[in-house]
């Protein structure tokens, strides 16, 4: 019985915080590409979602799971356990393979997104920007347009009478609070709402209304 060789998961990449949190330090890319470019190819990804599926699974099981040679799936799982992904166990005339869960883990925390702020952060966030910026008439008016689809700023211009100036002004103050995204077409811009952003200042908005109920008898002075 013998283990064969397998890499370790990169010691720069070990505590790497979620890609949507921060940037990838330089030596950290270069350690971790290798692995997402193995799971790059089909039969390696299925065969990786194969070993992950059990405690381990021997080779002969993963062979007869593909219309492929042999030869091919030991080249697919040599890569697999090269870049870290897998182990594997020698066991008289087969070999026996394992994921190695530190390295799935690794990848799956980089491709998450950052923890979801709790429900009064959330609040907080809604009444400062989104609620704050639609109380300008027209700031509102703009977000009332996009509603309808996204237009480029001359297209906002001509329906609200405004100076291009002051469209884009508050187009800026919007995309920045995360209201609106730019989307560059050929020669234009255009800009669409962000849906999630007007759901949460109508969250926001709605348990205020439901705390006024609450306390509709509960006089201070």
């Amino acid at each position: 019985m013998s283990v064969l060789s397998v890499v370790e998961v990169p010691p720069a990449a070990a505590c790497c915080p979620p890609l949507s949190a921060q940037a990838l330090p330089p030596q950290a890319a270069v350690e971790l590409a290798p692995m997402f470019k193995a799971l790059s190819d089909p039969v390696r990804l299925r065969l990786l979602s194969l070993i992950a599926a059990t405690t381990e699974v021997c080779v002969c099981d993963l062979t007869d799971a593909f219309d492929v040679t042999g030869a091919t799936i030991s080249h697919h799982l040599r890569v697999l356990r090269e870049t870290g992904l897998v182990d594997c166990e020698r066991r008289g005339t087969w070999v026996y393979y394992w994921v190695k869960k530190e390295a799935l883990n690794l990848l799956g925390g980089l491709l998450t997104s950052t923890a979801t702020p709790s429900h009064q952060d959330s609040l907080i966030s809604a009444d400062s920007d989104v609620v704050r910026l639609l109380a300008d008439p027209l700031r509102a008016q703009l977000v009332e347009i996009l509603a309808d689809g996204p237009a480029c700023p001359a297209y906002l211009v001509a329906e609200t009478g405004a100076k291009q100036p002051n469209v884009s002004g508050h187009l800026k103050q919007l995309r920045e609070a995360g209201v609106v995204q730019a989307e560059p077409r050929g020669r234009y811009t255009f800009y669409r709402l962000v849906p999630e952003a007007l759901q949460g200042a109508a969250l926001h908005l709605a348990d205020l209304g439901a705390q006024a109920r609450a306390n509709a008898d509960n006089f201070r002075s």
